[in-house]
């Protein structure tokens, strides 16, 4: 039985991976082992190069000092790096139809990853440390689109193993009956990580505020606002 371990960047308990594991961006960053972590078969960095380079400049480096003995998933191959393939996404997109479409469903590294493992056709996937919680972006297309390729790949008979700290596909009630699920742990949706995003949606309200990970041009401070005097001081 063929078992692939995506493994994400969100906090996860210790477990050891299973089969094949597939790796993302800069999981290094997240884990103890930093960027001497080297328990993967693919990795996975599904976005422009000018947007690793600016985001994740060492995940870049680190991509160049590979010895090409195992794939890197980008846009396209290049010469600085060995081992880098393009990820098949137009035969990923047409083999995947939707309506006489291709589809176009891909919200996030996490659908890409699956799509292709539902076209190698694994047996079992094992989603660790993906919870798609943390940002408001993940809460909302991101999370949804993981739910529709999980499902996508259970509908073919795809094992998909969702650890109990993760929170996808989980729920507190059963609609309608509105009493409360099996006892599971929500710990990714901590009372921590709420009030984190409570902060985050303070700044969002800030003059300027560009949102972290766009392919934006360097954000410039904006100086702030003058204050104009009381009108009882003014002329």
């Amino acid at each position: 039985m063929r078992t692939v371990t995506i493994l994400g960047k969100a906090p996860r308990a210790a477990a050891l991976v299973q089969g094949e594991v597939w790796a993302i961006n800069d999981l290094q960053t997240h884990i103890p082992e930093g960027w001497l972590f080297d328990q993967w078969d693919r990795w996975f960095d599904l976005h422009t190069d000018s947007h690793i380079k600016k985001h994740r400049p060492l995940a870049w480096e680190w991509y160049q000092r590979s010895d090409g003995h195992r794939p890197i998933y980008l846009h396209r191959p290049y010469a600085e790096i060995a081992g880098s393939v393009a990820y098949p996404r137009d035969d990923i997109q047409t083999l995947f139809t939707v309506g006489g479409h291709p589809c176009e469903y891909f919200t996030s590294s996490v659908d890409w990853m699956l799509a292709l493992a539902i076209s190698e056709g694994v047996d079992r996937v094992v989603l660790h440390g993906v919870d798609l919680w943390d940002a408001p972006h993940e809460r909302g297309d991101q999370r949804c689109g993981a739910h529709y390729w999980i499902g996508i790949a259970r509908g073919r008979g795809i094992d998909v193993e969702i650890p109990d700290e993760s929170s996808l596909c989980k729920a507190t009630r059963l609609y309608g009956w509105f009493n409360s699920t099996s006892d599971r742990n929500f710990s990714s949706v901590s009372m921590d990580r709420f009030l984190e995003q409570v902060r985050e949606a303070k700044l969002m309200q800030a003059p300027g505020y560009v949102a972290p990970g766009l392919d934006t041009a360097d954000i410039v401070t904006l100086a702030p606002a003058p204050v104009s005097p009381p009108l009882n001081d003014r002329g």
